[in-house]
């Protein structure tokens, strides 16, 4: 169920998981793999993880799932990237992956960099 600051949740959720991590976690490594290539891309689309479950996932389950953590709503589920805190918005109906205004893009238009509580 909706949280008022899911953006707590991910935040403590995420600091854990950076900070215990094994140093074999292939999961990680290639999220920091992919943040070192495209966090500029990123960094053009930051998002208030808050709005964004508003928006696409209001009444949700959010679990763990290695790096991942998924807010699955009902038509939507909000994978946000705990390792390099970027989030994708994937449409289960359509089955892919779509823009802030809920349209299938390219892997580029559907990355976005999730705010520090500073940018909120």
């Amino acid at each position: 169920m909706a949280s008022d600051d899911n953006k707590a949740l991910y935040s403590k959720a995420s600091k854990y998981y950076v900070e215990n991590h094994n140093s074999d976690d292939f999961k990680y490594d290639k999220s920091k793999e992919r943040e070192e290539k495209h966090n500029k891309s990123w960094e053009k689309q930051k998002v208030n993880l808050n709005e964004i479950i508003d928006k696409f996932a209001p009444v949700f389950e959010a679990k763990e799932h290695g790096s991942k953590m998924i807010f699955y709503g009902e038509k939507y589920n909000v994978i946000a990237d705990m390792a390099s805190g970027y989030l994708r918005i994937y449409d289960k109906y359509l089955r892919e992956h779509v823009k802030l205004d809920g349209t299938p893009g390219n892997d580029k238009s559907t990355h976005f960099k999730i705010m520090k509580r500073e940018e909120m």
